[in-house]
């Protein structure tokens, strides 16, 4: 396809173009395969990313994850989690780590916690709640016993839809230790 672009090329244009283009396509190749989202953990891993498709998996410590844009969410989970009053919450966007991973709307997001409790979550839940995958609560990490250290936070103050029946509460899933896209 692309030979055959540059075939066309030059019937259109001038040799020096075509001469340009020409050694630039043997690059292309390695602009398919992006760098890891996360380089090698220098420290316990925490979470396993499993990007679309045949893509090499991958482990994040928290170091890691913290270098990545981050998203602050200030809300009060509902009763039923357990953790009362309202907490700041700031991890990573649940979209940004999907989209690096080569995940899109028609794609299966798997979050798994450490007692193999799973969760599939809708790529419509990404566009419309920005949910992020937190790794501190008011400013602190958290540990296992606190849920953490991974928590996936939908912004239930901000959205009353998330409120209602229990669809949000089972998919906010703490413990998180693995992301895949299928």
């Amino acid at each position: 396809m692309l030979f055959r672009f540059l075939a066309a090329l030059r019937a259109r244009t001038d040799a020096t173009l075509v001469a340009l283009l020409g050694p630039l396509s043997l690059c292309l190749p390695l602009w398919a395969h992006p760098a890891p989202l996360c380089p090698a953990p220098q420290g316990r891993s925490v979470l396993q990313l499993q990007p679309a498709g045949d893509g090499q998996a991958q482990a994040c410590d928290l170091q890691a994850l913290e270098r990545l844009p981050a998203l602050d969410i200030t809300t009060a989970l509902p009763p039923t989690l357990g953790m009362a009053g309202t907490h700041r919450w700031t991890g990573v966007p649940l979209r940004h780590l999907v989209e690096q991973l080569g995940g899109g709307e028609r794609s299966r997001i798997v979050l798994m916690a450490l007692n193999d409790y799973a969760v599939v979550i809708p790529w419509s839940d990404l566009l419309r709640y920005n949910p992020v995958l937190a790794y501190r609560r008011d400013g602190q990490r958290m540990g296992i016993r606190d849920k953490g250290p991974l928590i996936l936070i939908y912004p239930f103050d901000a959205h009353p839809a998330l409120q209602q029946g229990q669809d949000y509460v089972n998919r906010t899933i703490w413990q998180v230790h693995a992301v895949s896209i299928r």
